[in-house]
């Protein structure tokens, strides 16, 4: 008995990604960015702390993009670093030769913070912030900003995300690579039919007119932009084709640090948001209410059923012990899909993040291999 109500929780923790999972393969999928003769002036909006071992080359990723230069001009805002990241900066963006402004915040203000001062000095409607440990392809800020004006019912733009592989980091490059394909496949088939809020936050575009400026309560920036779109009756698309690299720690430790920060900050935004419900909207009505049990639901279910599965299997026969182990090393030597990797995975740090909702995370701190030698 207690097994099969241990299956019956499984079960119902899985309900919504099975949803998302049969929308990914028969759902509607999106289409490429229409080609624009004249790409518009945009503002690039960077905030920074302790990044002078990769600020070089991020302006240099910059200047490489395929996005004419004297159509864009970048701000840079330093979070009052205590290393040399302000300096390199003001240096590789005057020999980039492109237009520029740059600011230094006298104490630490985070993320929203730095934008929305950026956002006060930008000269152009288009503004398009991203970090300074990220590094999209050539064309990723292109595909970005033809999405973000091809639609007036668009407001907001993110791209797709995937680690920065490399010899170092191929342990957690592997995990992340898996969740990062899952992830993306599941925004744009919400992107294909209304809208999501799942934005990352490493390049994200939209239009001044609708925002004046990014909350700065809790919550990832990324994702209540997304929210803020869909409450004024306007599209949050998750552009596929606008792709970006992230580094990501190169051990366990450190990169389940910075994926629960990120789970407690996806959870505020989600239960933040509530009152987008109440719009009829295909994003209120079935999207959203699936989301909401993902990250807060799911995870308490699945490990309860886990738990539920495994005292079953301890007060049965020995044959039925048998069957379980057995079924378990089955399961290892073949290996998970990616999905069920990504979905076992992610329960783990949405639980983490829902034990730690109520901390302060406004502020980050660097995760990354690059943070270790500032």
């Amino acid at each position: 008995m207690l097994i099969i109500l241990g299956c019956i929780f499984l079960a119902v923790s899985a309900f919504p990604y099975i949803i998302y999972g049969f929308g990914i393969m028969f759902g509607k999928k999106g289409v490429l960015p229409p080609k624009l003769s004249k790409l518009p002036h945009i503002s690039i909006i960077i905030s920074a702390y302790n990044e002078s071992n990769v600020i070089q080359r991020r302006v240099d990723n910059i200047a490489s993009s395929s996005y004419p230069k004297e159509r864009y001009e970048v701000i840079f805002i330093d979070d009052c670093s205590d290393d040399n990241t302000f300096l390199i900066t003001e240096t590789a963006l005057a020999d980039a030769n492109m237009s520029f402004k740059i600011l230094r915040n006298e104490d630490r203000r985070g993320t929203n913070r730095s934008y929305n001062r950026g956002m006060k000095i930008a000269s152009h409607d288009i503004i398009v912030t991203t970090d300074a440990d990220v590094f999209f392809e050539k064309n990723a800020l292109k595909n970005l900003v033809s999405r973000l004006v091809s639609d007036d019912a668009i407001a907001a733009v993110c791209s797709d995300m995937f680690p920065l592989l490399s010899s170092e980091i191929r342990r957690t490059g592997k995990y992340e690579q898996n969740y990062r394909s899952v992830y993306g496949r599941m925004c744009g088939w919400e992107s294909a039919h209304d809208s999501t809020y799942n934005f990352n936050g490493g390049l994200v575009a939209f239009k001044r007119e609708i925002f004046s400026e990014i909350r700065e309560g809790k919550g990832a920036d990324d994702a209540n932009t997304a929210f803020e779109a869909i409450r004024r009756g306007f599209r949050a698309y998750y552009e596929t084709s606008a792709i970006v690299f992230e580094e990501i720690p190169e051990n366990l430790k450190d990169q389940s640090r910075q994926k629960i920060r990120r789970a407690t900050r996806l959870i505020e935004a989600t239960l933040g948001n509530l009152d987008v419900l109440k719009i009829s909207r295909p994003f209120s009505r079935i999207f959203f209410p699936l989301r909401i049990m993902m990250v807060t639901i799911s995870p308490f279910l699945f490990f309860l059923g886990i738990g539920i599965m495994i005292v079953g299997f301890l007060l049965s026969s020995f044959p039925i012990i048998c069957f379980g182990i057995g079924a378990f090393v089955i399961l290892v030597v073949l290996g998970f899909s990616r999905f069920a990797q990504s979905f076992v995975v992610n329960q783990y740090y949405l639980l983490r993040g829902l034990l730690r909702l109520g901390s302060d995370v406004s502020v980050w701190e660097s995760t990354s291999k690059k943070g270790d030698n500032i």
